[in-house]
């Protein structure tokens, strides 16, 4: 088997596990409105539930539309993800984490929307005044994904999935 499809199967595994087993054991154990504080209130717990894209955006849009698109987007990012991976050369492993980050990150909060019809966020970082919104590992995923794609194109110059510049 090649490399790229090990890393795709055990870490997009790995991440998918982490993701929904950290949201069972919030939505077991953390009622919505508690808070727990961690490392002097650097790091706070708090069940929320966000209907919107990231950082609760567009909660606000009709039931029928948000349906439509917060479960079509997603699966339509996962075929076009999947596409571009088979695509890409075994030697491209940077750019193979990237986009395993960005599909666990994706499926584990596809699989809330369509379990819940919204995702279940739960991490908080406070810095002084500033507070990041509430987020969960897909999210944290996702991130690492854009960002692993970012320093992959400034490092080595955007090489398409034929490994040509």
């Amino acid at each position: 088997m090649k490399r790229k499809y090990l890393i795709l199967l055990s870490l997009s595994g790995f991440i998918l596990a982490l993701d929904q087993l950290t949201k069972n054991l919030v939505y077991l154990n953390l009622e919505p409105g508690t808070v727990r504080s961690y490392l002097g209130g650097l790091v706070t717990l708090e069940r929320t539930f966000n209907a919107g894209f990231a950082f609760g955006l567009v909660q606000r849009t009709p039931d029928s539309l948000r349906d439509v698109v917060f479960l079509g987007l997603p699966v339509f990012a996962l075929v076009l993800i999947v596409l571009v991976f088979i695509k890409l050369q075994d030697d491209q492993m940077l750019t193979s984490i990237a986009l395993t980050t960005l599909l666990a990150g994706a499926m584990g909060n596809l699989i809330d929307r369509a379990q819940y019809g919204h995702v279940v966020d739960f991490l908080n970082l406070h810095f002084g005044a500033v507070s990041l919104p509430a987020f969960n590992v897909a999210d944290v995923s996702i991130a690492l994904g854009v960002v692993l794609m970012v320093v992959g194109m400034v490092r080595g110059g955007w090489r398409g999935v034929h490994g040509k510049a």
